[in-house]
Protein backbone atom coordinates (compact mmCIF):
# COMPACT_ATOMS: atom_id res chain seq x y z
CA UNK A 1 0.00 0.00 0.00
CA UNK A 2 1.61 3.19 -1.15
CA UNK A 3 -0.24 5.20 1.48
CA UNK A 4 1.62 3.56 4.36
CA UNK A 5 4.96 3.01 2.61
CA UNK A 6 7.59 5.57 1.79
CA UNK A 7 5.75 7.21 -1.12
CA UNK A 8 5.01 10.90 -0.75
CA UNK A 9 2.58 12.61 -0.44
CA UNK A 10 0.50 9.45 0.13
CA UNK A 11 2.30 8.54 3.35
CA UNK A 12 1.90 11.99 4.87
CA UNK A 13 -1.76 12.22 3.83
CA UNK A 14 -2.51 8.80 5.31
CA UNK A 15 -0.75 9.58 8.60
CA UNK A 16 -2.46 12.96 8.86
CA UNK A 17 -5.88 11.39 8.28
CA UNK A 18 -5.30 8.70 10.93
CA UNK A 19 -3.96 11.18 13.50
CA UNK A 20 -6.76 13.70 12.86
CA UNK A 21 -9.63 11.26 13.21
CA UNK A 22 -8.15 9.37 16.19
CA UNK A 23 -9.89 11.63 18.76
CA UNK A 24 -13.23 10.96 17.08
CA UNK A 25 -12.55 7.22 17.17
CA UNK A 26 -11.88 7.41 20.93
CA UNK A 27 -15.05 9.45 21.44
CA UNK A 28 -17.00 6.74 19.61
CA UNK A 29 -15.41 4.15 21.94
CA UNK A 30 -16.82 6.18 24.84
CA UNK A 31 -20.27 6.31 23.17
CA UNK A 32 -20.16 2.55 22.58
CA UNK A 33 -19.24 2.01 26.23
CA UNK A 34 -22.29 4.00 27.35
CA UNK A 35 -24.48 2.05 24.90
CA UNK A 36 -23.16 -1.37 25.97
CA UNK A 37 -23.50 -0.63 29.69
CA UNK A 38 -27.08 0.48 29.11
CA UNK A 39 -28.21 -2.68 27.28
CA UNK A 40 -26.02 -5.53 28.58
CA UNK A 41 -26.94 -7.38 31.77
CA UNK A 42 -25.22 -6.10 34.91
CA UNK A 43 -23.55 -9.46 35.54
CA UNK A 44 -21.61 -9.09 32.28
CA UNK A 45 -20.30 -5.56 32.78
CA UNK A 46 -16.78 -6.84 33.47
CA UNK A 47 -16.80 -8.34 29.95
CA UNK A 48 -18.08 -5.02 28.57
CA UNK A 49 -15.20 -3.26 30.32
CA UNK A 50 -12.73 -5.78 28.92
CA UNK A 51 -14.16 -5.42 25.40
CA UNK A 52 -13.97 -1.62 25.56
CA UNK A 53 -10.40 -1.82 26.88
CA UNK A 54 -9.52 -4.06 23.92
CA UNK A 55 -11.14 -1.52 21.58
CA UNK A 56 -8.99 1.26 23.06
CA UNK A 57 -5.85 -0.85 22.53
CA UNK A 58 -7.03 -1.65 18.99
CA UNK A 59 -7.27 2.08 18.25
CA UNK A 60 -3.88 2.82 19.81
CA UNK A 61 -2.22 0.09 17.75
CA UNK A 62 -3.85 1.46 14.60
CA UNK A 63 -2.01 4.70 15.34
CA UNK A 64 1.16 2.66 15.94
CA UNK A 65 0.74 0.80 12.64
CA UNK A 66 0.48 4.14 10.92
CA UNK A 67 3.43 5.68 12.71
CA UNK A 68 5.82 2.73 12.35
CA UNK A 69 5.63 1.34 8.83
CA UNK A 70 6.97 -2.11 8.07
CA UNK A 71 9.62 -0.67 5.78
CA UNK A 72 10.89 1.81 8.37
CA UNK A 73 10.62 -0.13 11.64
CA UNK A 74 9.49 -3.69 11.11
CA UNK A 75 9.82 -4.73 14.78
CA UNK A 76 7.37 -2.13 16.10
CA UNK A 77 5.08 -2.46 13.10
CA UNK A 78 4.89 -6.22 13.63
CA UNK A 79 4.14 -5.78 17.35
CA UNK A 80 1.40 -3.25 16.58
CA UNK A 81 -0.05 -5.51 13.87
CA UNK A 82 -0.19 -8.57 16.12
CA UNK A 83 -1.70 -6.54 18.94
CA UNK A 84 -4.19 -4.90 16.57
CA UNK A 85 -5.34 -8.27 15.21
CA UNK A 86 -5.58 -9.88 18.65
CA UNK A 87 -7.46 -7.03 20.29
CA UNK A 88 -9.80 -6.50 17.36
CA UNK A 89 -10.72 -10.19 17.05
CA UNK A 90 -11.44 -10.57 20.77
CA UNK A 91 -13.30 -7.25 20.90
CA UNK A 92 -15.52 -8.36 18.01
CA UNK A 93 -16.10 -11.79 19.54
CA UNK A 94 -17.02 -10.41 22.98
CA UNK A 95 -19.38 -7.81 21.51
CA UNK A 96 -21.08 -10.35 19.23
CA UNK A 97 -21.64 -12.74 22.14
CA UNK A 98 -22.79 -10.00 24.54
CA UNK A 99 -25.26 -8.55 22.06
CA UNK A 100 -26.56 -11.99 21.09
CA UNK A 101 -26.95 -13.60 24.52
CA UNK A 102 -26.71 -11.07 27.35
CA UNK A 103 -29.02 -8.17 26.66
CA UNK A 104 -31.16 -6.82 29.48
CA UNK A 105 -34.27 -7.13 27.37
CA UNK A 106 -34.78 -10.24 25.25
CA UNK A 107 -36.91 -8.56 22.56
CA UNK A 108 -34.79 -6.51 20.20
CA UNK A 109 -35.79 -4.29 17.32
CA UNK A 110 -35.24 -5.25 13.71
CA UNK A 111 -32.51 -2.60 13.55
CA UNK A 112 -30.71 -4.25 16.48
CA UNK A 113 -31.16 -7.68 14.91
CA UNK A 114 -29.63 -6.42 11.66
CA UNK A 115 -26.71 -4.90 13.58
CA UNK A 116 -25.93 -8.16 15.35
CA UNK A 117 -26.25 -10.17 12.12
CA UNK A 118 -23.86 -7.82 10.32
CA UNK A 119 -21.44 -7.91 13.26
CA UNK A 120 -21.32 -11.72 13.18
CA UNK A 121 -20.78 -11.74 9.42
CA UNK A 122 -17.98 -9.17 9.64
CA UNK A 123 -16.38 -11.07 12.53
CA UNK A 124 -16.44 -14.42 10.69
CA UNK A 125 -15.12 -12.80 7.51
CA UNK A 126 -12.38 -11.08 9.51
CA UNK A 127 -11.18 -14.24 11.23
CA UNK A 128 -11.38 -16.34 8.05
CA UNK A 129 -9.49 -13.80 5.97
CA UNK A 130 -6.87 -13.42 8.69
CA UNK A 131 -6.27 -17.17 8.67
CA UNK A 132 -5.78 -17.01 4.90
CA UNK A 133 -3.52 -13.95 5.23
CA UNK A 134 -1.35 -15.72 7.82
CA UNK A 135 -1.16 -18.83 5.63
CA UNK A 136 -0.14 -16.86 2.54
CA UNK A 137 2.35 -14.74 4.50
CA UNK A 138 4.07 -17.81 5.97
CA UNK A 139 4.00 -19.59 2.61
CA UNK A 140 5.50 -16.55 0.89
CA UNK A 141 8.28 -16.26 3.47
CA UNK A 142 9.18 -19.94 3.27
CA UNK A 143 8.74 -20.69 -0.46
CA UNK A 144 8.57 -17.28 -2.20
CA UNK A 145 6.21 -18.62 -4.88
CA UNK A 146 4.78 -16.36 -7.56
CA UNK A 147 1.51 -14.58 -6.65
CA UNK A 148 1.45 -15.86 -3.07
CA UNK A 149 2.31 -12.43 -1.69
CA UNK A 150 -0.51 -10.99 -3.82
CA UNK A 151 -2.89 -13.47 -2.23
CA UNK A 152 -1.62 -12.36 1.18
CA UNK A 153 -2.29 -8.74 0.18
CA UNK A 154 -5.83 -9.57 -0.94
CA UNK A 155 -6.57 -11.42 2.30
CA UNK A 156 -5.09 -8.52 4.29
CA UNK A 157 -7.37 -6.06 2.50
CA UNK A 158 -10.36 -8.24 3.40
CA UNK A 159 -9.19 -8.23 7.04
CA UNK A 160 -9.15 -4.43 7.00
CA UNK A 161 -12.48 -4.07 5.19
CA UNK A 162 -14.26 -6.54 7.49
CA UNK A 163 -12.88 -4.69 10.52
CA UNK A 164 -14.16 -1.39 9.14
CA UNK A 165 -17.56 -2.95 8.38
CA UNK A 166 -17.80 -4.32 11.92
CA UNK A 167 -17.19 -0.87 13.34
CA UNK A 168 -19.61 0.73 10.88
CA UNK A 169 -22.43 -1.23 12.51
CA UNK A 170 -22.07 1.25 15.36
CA UNK A 171 -24.38 3.48 13.32
CA UNK A 172 -27.17 0.92 13.91
CA UNK A 173 -26.42 0.77 17.63
CA UNK A 174 -25.98 4.40 18.58
CA UNK A 175 -28.75 5.70 16.33
CA UNK A 176 -27.66 9.30 16.16
CA UNK A 177 -27.79 11.39 13.03
CA UNK A 178 -25.00 13.92 13.41
CA UNK A 179 -21.69 14.33 15.19
CA UNK A 180 -20.72 17.98 15.33
CA UNK A 181 -17.61 19.81 16.48
CA UNK A 182 -18.72 22.92 18.34
CA UNK A 183 -17.13 25.42 20.70
CA UNK A 184 -18.29 23.09 23.50
CA UNK A 185 -16.54 20.06 21.95
CA UNK A 186 -17.98 17.03 20.14
CA UNK A 187 -21.74 16.72 20.32
CA UNK A 188 -24.12 14.12 18.94
CA UNK A 189 -27.67 14.74 17.82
Amino acid sequence: MSSIGTYEPQSTLWKTAIYCHAPVRFYIVYLRYKYFTSIIQNGCLIIVNLAVFLNVIENLTLIGLTHWTSSQNYKYHELCFKTFIGTSVFYMLFICILLTKYRRRPNITSREQRSVKLKWRAFITNVTSFVFAAYFFLRHNSLCEPYVYSMFGLAEYIVVISNVLFHLTTAYDLQFNFMCVTSKGLQVE
